[in-house]
């Protein structure tokens, strides 16, 4: 005896139609039963024997089971026991309903087995109904969680896809068109003049700044697709390492860059790397040239966590922008006052949360810049 209901009320939610399977040998049952759960819109099938309902859960998924415990040749303790060895039934509620005696055996009987409530007959509708109600709420948010999870599955490999694409594809040309232009502007050195010459660098140029605008976003694309690796840091090794990557700047612009006793802690080794080279490397580069720029890189605990500063002397950030400056391909200046993409910042911060931490900043014009980031001590 089996029936299906196509109709649906408030809760469920398009293309995430739960089931329900109702299983009892007494006819009169199936269908009050039936009767009783139809308003709350899922789909309903119904069968008189353990067995019919073994047969029917190796063809469809339930998001609920109602099981009578007193059928005849397999009761309700025994097809459970059987629907369970199902994988696909392994999560699935099963409900037991029974007139039998209310001795405690039976309902811990019914718990060993799996099923998530014990229900009396008579039947008090309103509480079965709530309770059916619950789990096919459940069922439906559980579906929509795997929905979006698939979506976000075809993102990311979407993402993988243009970053293929940026690696190989667009990545040669732009080399080339950097090539060309260089032995361009040395082929003809002397014979352009110096407009023609202008045009050259021109290229040149914006051949570089795409290829760092194309390596920053593949270095952006990358965080979170892999499982982030942590390993015991010593973080003032990594900043002493950065220094000799700024040692022209620094000696350009004589500033001076400091840090001393960073702790060694549990983290990303290369997170550590991407955001102190980050946060040091804006230091050097936000300046106005009208004092020495001074940076300095602290670090100190509070409880399970490690706070970072990044502290500077340059040009500062109105609070107003404080918040877009996180954002990727925010940029606050010009290309020609002070280079880059804009996707620095971005990267750091969804790499910093990424390992459960954070990045603020405290700012403002001509009064320098507090960059910290907080990471979780998992030592």
């Amino acid at each position: 005896m089996s029936a299906m209901n196509p109709g649906r009320s408030d809760g469920v939610t398009d293309g995430v139609r739960p089931k329900i399977l109702i299983v009892d040998d007494r006819w009169e049952n199936l269908l009050a039963t039936e009767a009783l759960l139809k308003p709350l819109g899922a789909d309903i099938a119904t069968v008189d024997s353990g067995e019919k309902a073994l047969d029917l859960v190796l063809k469809e998924d339930f998001a609920i089971v109602l099981l009578d415990v007193q059928m005849p040749i397999m009761d309700g303790f025994e097809t459970a026991r059987l629907m369970k060895t199902r994988p696909s039934m392994q999560n699935v509620p099963i409900i037991f309903v029974t007139a039998i005696s209310k001795e405690d055996h039976f309902a811990t009987e019914a718990a060993e087995i799996g099923a998530v409530d014990y229900i009396f007959k008579p039947i008090n509708s309103d509480i079965l109904k709530s309770k059916v109600k619950v789990y096919l709420d459940i069922y439906t948010q559980r579906q929509q969680i795997l929905q979006l999870n698939a979506h976000l599955r075809q993102s990311n490999e979407e993402l993988e896809r243009f970053a293929y694409v940026c690696s190989h594809d667009m990545q040669e040309p732009v080399r080339m068109m950097n090539a060309y232009a260089g032995l361009l502007a040395e082929g003809v050195a002397g014979h352009l003049d110096e407009t023609a010459q202008g045009y050259a660098e021109y290229i040149r140029d914006n051949a570089v700044r795409v290829q760092t605008m194309i390596r920053d976003i593949l270095g952006f694309s990358r965080i979170g697709r892999e499982e982030v690796k942590t390993e015991m840091v010593d973080c003032q090794e990594v900043f002493d390492g950065l220094l000799s990557d700024f040692a022209d700047v620094m000696a350009e612009k004589q500033a001076v860059v400091t840090a001393a006793d960073l702790p060694m802690i549990r983290t990303s080794p290369t997170l550590m790397r991407v955001v102190l080279q980050n946060l040091v490397g804006n230091a050097l580069k936000f300046q106005d040239g009208s004092r020495t720029p001074e940076i300095t890189v602290s670090a100190h605990r509070e409880g399970r966590t490690w706070r970072f500063d990044v502290v500077d002397n340059g040009i500062g950030i109105d609070p107003v922008f404080h918040e877009r400056i996180f954002q990727v391909f925010q940029r606050l200046h010009s290309f020609d006052d002070y280079v880059g993409t804009g996707i620095g910042l971005s990267t750091c911060r969804k790499f910093v949360r990424l390992c459960g931490g954070d990045i603020t900043v405290r700012s403002r014009p001509g009064q320098g810049s507090v960059f910290s980031f907080s990471l979780p001590d998992k030592a």
